[in-house]
């Protein structure tokens, strides 16, 4: 004895006169439906595939950092374990939280910005430095999840910001991985420092910076020989002649623009040499006893510990502070492709 149970034929209870009937019915919707799986699995691989390129050219254009504390536990939730790309803020009207678990959630209309979830401790003022430390792309959005790279104040006190913003987009946006159309969305909000668009220039380079700022062309702009840069040109007519650079990093007054097997080194703003021997950085690694203590490589704060950072060649003064300790300071000279390692015990006051 059977019974007949969506199209499943189970034991215990007999069948009614038409479950022949059914059953040939329910066996034409399984076939039906088995027909058209696979068009609809290729669909949605095909839309997966779009997502996971886009976040990987996402992942590319904001080397995310690595944050919060190492294993064991050991350090503190805001500490910058590896440094990745910086981004400015271009625009008013985002806000950050000093709790990661209520952190600031600003979606993100054209030009304008609505705080949907966490707490607004502190509003954040354009040309703030951020590290981005997470890239979630959803079914219609973006989002990017940001920590300050220095401490912020407000009347409660000062700590890190956390914040993120949401950028919503068509469906199709992203199933077909239009990094264009996604980049001229965040762009005007968060820019990559040294790729500025708007009025963070003015903030972070001083208001002859702004004047003097031209957008930086796209990465597929032709390369101009070595030989047509000058010495004495700004910052802007290296890029605008050679392209956005593959790497920029920039330490008290000097900066390093890397390009396919070449280094443009700039003092104060001027290109001051060409380095064609493509000589590798120096990567230090850098531990304090306790974590959590603020790094400042030549006089600028660049994160916390623990954390990993490449430096150019050359001599260089690196200072880890935390309050109610001792600043530990060594001036170092680094060699080009070294690895250190450094542990810095700081002592109570």
């Amino acid at each position: 004895m059977f019974a007949c149970f969506s199209g499943l034929i189970l034991p215990t209870m007999p069948c009614p006169r038409n479950g022949k009937l059914l059953l040939i019915v329910a066996a034409g919707i399984f076939l039906a439906a088995s027909a058209s799986f696979p068009i609809w699995a290729q669909q949605q691989a095909s839309d997966f595939n779009g997502r996971d390129v886009l976040e990987q050219v996402l992942t590319q254009t904001y080397q995310l950092s690595i944050v919060g504390k190492g294993m064991m536990g050991v350090g503190s939730a805001t500490a910058i374990r590896r440094a990745g790309t910086i981004v400015l803020v271009q625009k008013p009207g985002l806000y950050g939280s000093f709790d990661r678990n209520q952190i600031a959630s600003s979606s993100i209309h054209g030009d304008t910005a609505t705080l949907y979830h966490g707490n607004n401790d502190i509003e954040i003022p354009v040309g703030e430095r951020f590290y981005v430390f997470s890239i979630a792309i959803g079914q219609d959005n973006v989002t990017l999840a940001l920590l300050s790279a220095q401490l912020m104040n407000n009347k409660k006190g000062s700590g890190r910001a956390w914040a993120a913003v949401t950028f919503d987009f068509p469906v199709q946006t992203l199933v077909n991985a239009n990094k264009d159309e996604v980049f001229r969305a965040i762009d005007p909000w968060v820019a990559p420092e040294g790729h500025y668009t708007g009025t963070a220039v003015a903030r972070a380079a001083g208001p002859s910076a702004a004047a003097a700022a031209t957008p930086a062309p796209s990465p597929s702009s032709p390369a101009m020989a070595p030989g047509q840069l000058t010495l004495g040109m700004t910052r802007d007519e290296v890029v605008a002649a050679m392209g956005t650079p593959q790497r920029e990093t920039s330490f008290q007054g000097r900066a390093w623009l890397t390009y396919p097997n070449m280094v443009v080194v700039l003092e104060d703003g001027k290109l001051k040499s060409i380095d064609q021997s493509t000589a590798a950085p120096a990567k230090v690694a850098i531990r304090s006893t306790p974590d959590g203590a603020e790094i400042y490589l030549d006089g600028q704060m660049i994160g916390s510990t623990p954390s990993s950072l490449e430096l150019p060649a050359g001599t260089h003064e690196l200072s880890v502070r935390l309050p109610g300790y001792h600043d530990w300071t060594r001036s170092m000279r680094v060699l080009s492709g070294s690895e250190i390692n450094l542990d810095a015990k700081l002592e109570k006051k």
